[in-house]
């Protein structure tokens, strides 16, 4: 029993003796390798030999596309890895120490940079982690980073557009000669990708580029990243499309609102002004620019140009069907239109009959001969003031059947242009609402 605990002192010395070595010669090592390294410099000893940068990207989260602003911001991870022929050992020679760990800042790094960068820190690449390094001098370099970038946005077919943002890496001090990118992947690795609540993300493609800039005779290598992205449009379809067609729908049916109840105009105009407001809010939302209109407001501005069209037409019924007296008689044209065709096309033959209203011409100058006549043949007359007296109540009696008769046809007139309101209203029903299928149809597709 007293032997135990003696054994148990000797295995932990023995396993911490190797590691507490191991420890030694990677520290060791790691002071022999900096202790005279050139961080900027090249890791090549040939001068002419170009160093190869392995470049890979993994995407972690989208974090905001701005439409205003015109600029995109993500989180990615770079993955960068390239051979240092200065930091090589054999491991045999070092306690069998394969790796090491350095920081970024104490070695020589690829000068990456993001070509269109927004952001203040002009698109460099932070020293923030460590690298790693074997004995074969082959550098490991995972670095996450956020980038802005800037991103022109096309809304001409907000909300169901589809975006493309391009980010450009490259060097910015070396040319291709001095300093090569190859791609490790042709897409961008997604495994760890958060998905976005706007935003669907439907591929990363990656392009190795080379470009010669008017300044410099060289090649520049960069490698562009691409964002395929589109809109997920939910969010504006129930917040936005869906209350403007139910208003599309009331617009319609609005015409069975009497024209003589004096609300259908009240009710247009709330409509009028419900779909400004909606209008508005979409405006605040998107970038303020001349050259697009996107079509969600294209949508919007169609959904009012119908409410407008159903409030004139609303006062040219309302007009027709309170034709104050004297009123001229229906034109014959208009009869033939209203009253005949789109009558029995709406099957409104029992309501707008076409009637024929014929004014009788009055015969003054037989009016004038009956009563010479009369006045001849009481000259005859031996009782004269009896003569006059029927001829009084006569006379009477002609003025009133006139007035009566022109009364009559004033209120066969007046009906005439009510009955052709109505035929016209229900012809303007039919109108806007077919109107309103083709807006739906073109611009929500």
């Amino acid at each position: 029993m007293k032997a135990f605990p003696g054994l148990l002192l000797l295995t932990a010395v023995l396993t911490w003796i190797p590691g507490s070595i191991c420890q030694d010669e990677a520290k060791a090592l790691k002071a022999s390798l900096l202790s005279n390294y050139d961080k900027s410099l090249r890791p090549v000893k040939s001068a002419s030999t170009a160093v190869n940068v392995d470049f890979d990207i993994s995407l972690k989260q989208i974090i905001e596309l701005a439409e205003k602003e015109q600029t995109f911001r993500i989180n990615i991870w770079l993955r960068l890895y390239w051979d240092d022929e200065y930091l090589t050992w054999n491991a045999s020679e070092h306690g069998g120490v394969e790796s090491l760990t350095i920081h970024s800042s104490d070695i020589w790094r690829p000068d990456i940079f993001l070509y269109n960068n927004i952001a203040e820190t002009y698109g460099a690449i932070d020293t923030i982690t460590d690298v790693t390094v074997t004995s074969a001098g082959r550098v490991s370099y995972l670095q996450p980073a956020i980038f802005t970038s800037a991103c022109p946005v096309d809304i001409s077919r907000f909300p169901f557009d589809k975006q493309e943002c391009i980010l450009e890496f490259g060097s910015w001090v070396y040319t291709g000669n001095l300093l090569n990118i190859s791609l490790v992947n042709p897409y961008a690795d997604r495994a760890i990708f958060t998905l976005n609540e706007e935003w669907i993300l439907h591929g990363v493609p990656m392009e190795r580029k080379v470009d010669i800039y008017p300044c410099c005779p060289d090649p520049y290598v960069t490698v562009h990243l691409t964002m395929q992205l589109e809109r997920r449009s939910f969010f504006y379809m129930f917040n936005m499309v869906v209350p403007c067609a139910i208003l599309m729908v009331l617009n319609v049916f609005g015409f069975y609102i009497p024209p003589d109840s004096g609300e259908r105009l009240g009710f247009f105009i709330t409509i009028l002004l419900a779909l400004v407001v909606f209008l508005q809010v979409l405006s605040d939302s998107l970038p303020k620019t001349s050259t697009t209109t996107p079509q969600l407001g294209q949508f919007f501005a169609a959904t009012i140009a119908l409410v407008g069209f159903s409030c004139l037409a609303s006062i040219v019924v309302i007009r027709m069907s309170y034709s104050s007296p004297p009123s001229r008689p229906l034109p014959r044209w208009l009869r033939l239109i209203l009253l005949r065709y789109l009558a029995r096309l709406f099957c409104m033959n029992t309501i707008a009959e076409e009637k024929h209203v014929v004014h009788p011409v009055k015969d003054k100058e037989g009016f004038d001969n009956v009563s010479d006549k009369e006045t001849i043949q009481q000259k005859d007359t031996p009782n004269l003031a009896l003569d006059l007296s029927l001829r009084e109540i006569v006379r009477y009696s002609r003025e009133y059947s006139a007035q009566t008769r022109e009364k009559k046809e004033e209120e066969e007139d007046q009906d005439e242009w009510k009955m052709a309101a109505l035929v016209l209203d229900r012809a303007l029903m039919f109108a806007v609402g077919l109107a309103t299928i083709i807006v739906c149809l073109v611009l929500l597709r």
